[in-house]
């Protein structure tokens, strides 16, 4: 059982992943690998305006051996190898003449990315200086280069040449300019440059940090009705928990300056309603260093959220002891309880879950606590007891984020009993109650109970109809694993008819397509919107970052017109952005609604399930006998076909891996010199996957769900469920404690089951 406690789930949205851009602000040193050799001074016209001094007889020297056409050079680029696609672009520059200005600009944006900032000005400003270099973007990165070591003023200079050309990527020019000018202390100018970007409009994604620097630029000014100004602004245009929590501390420290003694409506804010933030922390004890005082709830939940248990147990204690029936003590008691739960003390644990409930019954916590109680009397074999536990939640808290898990499990204590008929029902009665995921949720178990309890005909009634309405979900993916009678888990196996690179019709997907929606194929628009452009201009740079969050504000905008996600993701497909692709892919299925029964095309299906980095995969994944499509199905999950990938963990490229395990499977497989850099190639990065998931198969007897759910929650979590739960696939499931680790494995599955039927001749998306 889970044992940190929220007061509700938290529900993880499909998060974007960004690729690293190499934006740091840090002085790289000179590549000792880079060879630098005396040419002629470069000759041509200057750009218009104030020229740096190119360095005489100084470039980059191509590599020995390095590629020299420009379908290679992308390709690595595509792959997250920004080395080897370094390498190339600097050949093509020095070897075609025709290909001079996009090999230099492209070995520039690869430097940058690799926080080469030395070596992309040696390559720049013999460059910028002629005719062929006479272009605004080469302006724009030079001044990134001089910015990330540090030579402000020519940075500057740079930036002022890329504003006046009046660029599509002026808005995040103003605010790298703006940056520039902090540092050369004009921190006014800084932040009018900063709001000369925003008010060219950019995506909301981008506003916050335009206006956290314009507060923060005014704070630094001495302007402090501005600075909290746009401190207000910043917290009011975020959803992040953090960034509140920052603004209200800047607001609260600025007017405590002020001598401004509502300086604690803005503290006391800040810790109420953002106590798991660090920045809550860090204030609550600041301001208890000046000696400011604090209800004991209030601290022992900044401590309890910030995972400090031995100072929040006193704090809540301190609550319960001074009003112990008081409605203020329910929280108190409720995490005073948790606290209990963490160290195995289940008896006081239970106690106190109860005195929650009972303290304050319309409490926020009062329906966690009956939820936590029944998960611990549902442990120790209660099963009546938390059967009516269970059925309060439902009952009474019908809003409750806990109510649909609720409704599940009280039925689930009767299957597990084999009081199948009864579970069914307890389950059919609750279908009223919920939407979406958690309806088909029920709604299998409930067809899966009357089969198990012998009503064969009601129950494939039933499953029949989720294999119709949901048929490459999960539930309906299961469902047809039950019509077949197979309840066990599934096994990992190595498809024999498998074609990475089939032949799709394009032709009569966009036939169908167009009847469908009674519209003709073609761009609806989004190519003439000045985010389109705008997502060129960044990616050219080298700001892919900002790129993707052109296009996905891009797609916010058409987000429910088929045709518009159809052709941008052709598009895409055809600039070899995979990933944005495929989550444009993602859109139009969502707005279609259909399944292949229904009609989709493969054509449309694959779209957000392609066989992206596909000949690596199948080279890698057979080598070790894992199956490409498994291997696909979770690269799916794991990255978005994104090689240059990063989880707030650290985890890197297309499979996620930690580098200290990545490192160690380079070793096992005697690939020396590896770095974390070099973990974003996809081809070494697929193979230290693919290596890794075959010890997972290994180690749980080529259970798909088992390897799944040990890569997401560790090895001795799913051994305890597999266990715990038997071979049944869908009881292994369900015996999965953590909400997010469960529907990990559901995502994957489902991942898998579309592959199988895309790319290895399934009949309909199903499971080995």
């Amino acid at each position: 059982m889970a044992r940190y406690r929220y007061l509700r789930t938290l529900v993880l949205l499909a998060p974007l992943i960004l690729a690293c851009s190499g934006d740091g602000d840090g002085q790289p040193a000179l590549n000792p690998e880079v060879v630098i050799s005396p040419i002629a001074s470069p000759s041509g016209e200057a750009m218009a305006g104030s020229t740096p001094t190119a360095q005489p007889g100084l470039a980059l020297t191509p590599r020995p051996n390095a590629p020299t056409d420009l379908a290679t050079a992308r390709r690595l680029e595509a792959e997250g190898d920004l080395q080897g696609a370094a390498d190339a672009y600097i050949a093509i520059q020095a070897a075609d003449a025709r290909l001079k200005f996009e090999g230099t600009v492209s070995a520039a944006r690869m430097l940058l990315e690799l926080d080469r900032a030395k070596d992309v000005q040696l390559l720049l400003e013999p460059f910028v200086a002629t005719t062929a270099g006479n272009d605004p973007a080469v302006r724009y990165m030079l001044a990134r280069s001089y910015a990330a070591q540090g030579m402000w003023s020519q940075s500057l200079e740079q930036y002022d040449a890329y504003v006046a050309s009046g660029r599509p990527g002026l808005p995040y020019a103003y605010l790298d300019r703006g940056r520039v000018l902090l540092e050369l202390d004009q921190p006014v100018a800084a932040a009018n440059s900063a709001i000369s970007g925003l008010n060219l409009g950019v995506p909301g994604s981008q506003r916050r940090t335009y206006r956290l620097f314009i507060a923060q630029a005014y704070e630094r000014a001495g302007n402090t009705a501005e600075a909290m100004r746009w401190y207000g602004l910043f917290m009011d245009g975020s959803e992040l928990a953090g960034d509140d929590a920052l603004a209200l501390s800047r607001i609260s420290a600025i007017k405590r300056e002020l001598g401004d003694s509502t300086y604690m409506d803005e503290l006391r804010r800040l810790l109420i309603e953002y106590p798991s933030t660090t920045q809550a922390l860090t204030d609550l004890e600041e301001a208890m260093a000046r000696g400011e005082t604090f209800e004991p709830v209030i601290r022992g939940m900044i401590y309890y959220r910030n995972n400090d248990y031995t100072a929040a147990e006193p704090a809540f204690r301190e609550q319960v002891t001074a009003a112990p029936s008081a409605q203020a003590s329910a929280e108190a008691y409720y995490y005073l309880a948790a606290i209990q739960e963490s160290r195995a003390e289940l008896s006081a644990a239970l106690e106190n879950y109860t005195r929650a409930t009972v303290a304050n019954p319309a409490s926020l916590i009062a329906d966690d606590a009956l939820w936590w109680r029944a998960r611990i009397l549902e442990d120790d074999e209660k099963l009546d007891e938390a059967r009516v536990l269970f059925a309060r939640i439902v009952g009474e808290y019908p809003a409750s984020t806990w109510a649909p898990d609720a409704a599940f499990r009280r039925g689930m204590l009767s299957y597990k009993a084999q009081r199948y008929q009864e579970a069914s029902t307890f389950w059919g009665e609750s279908l009223s109650t919920v939407m979406g995921l958690n309806r088909e949720r029920l709604s299998f178990w409930q067809g899966k109970a009357l089969l198990k309890g012998g009503n064969t005909a009601a129950a494939t009634s039933i499953l029949q109809q989720l294999t119709q309405a949901n048929e490459d979900d999960y539930y309906g993916v299961r469902s047809q694993g039950l019509l077949a009678g197979d309840h066990n888990l599934p096994e990992s196996i190595q498809e024999t008819n498998l074609n990475l690179n089939p032949t799709f019709d394009w032709s009569a997907a966009e036939a169908w397509l167009a009847q469908r929606t009674a519209r003709s194929i073609a761009d609806p628009g989004w190519a003439a919107d000045a985010r389109w452009p705008r997502a060129q201009e960044l990616w050219l740079v080298g700001r892919t970052g900002q790129g993707d969050g052109e296009v996905f504000d891009l797609m916010e905008a058409y987000t429910n017109d088929p045709i518009a996600m159809y052709t941008l993701a052709r598009e895409l497909q055809r600039e070899g952005r995979v990933g944005m692709s495929a989550r444009a892919g993602q859109r139009l299925l969502r707005i279609l609604n259909l399944n292949p029964n229904q009609g989709l095309p493969k054509a449309l299906l694959s779209l957000s399930y392609p066989p992206a980095f596909g000949l690596s995969a199948q080279r890698h994944a057979t080598a070790v006998g894992v199956s490409p499509l498994l291997m696909l199905a979770f690269v799916r999950q794991e990255s978005f076909f994104d090689p240059r990938a990063i989880s707030p963990a650290g985890a890197l490229g297309l499979t996620q891996v930690l580098p200290a395990t990545g490192k160690a499977l380079a070793t096992k497989l005697g690939i020396a010199g590896v770095t974390n850099d070099g973990l974003f190639q996809a081809d070494l990065n697929l193979r230290l996957g693919a290596r890794y998931m075959a010890d997972q198969m290994a180690e749980f007897d080529d259970e798909i769900f088992v390897a799944f759910a040990a890569y997401n929650a560790g090895p001795n979590a799913a051994t305890r469920w597999r266990e715990a739960s038997g071979a049944d696939a869908d009881v292994f499931l369900e015996t999965i404690e953590f909400s997010e680790s469960r529907l990990y494995v559901e995502l994957v599955a489902e991942n898998y089951a579309i592959y199988r039927y895309l790319y290895a001749g399934a009949p309909y998306p199903n499971l080995p």
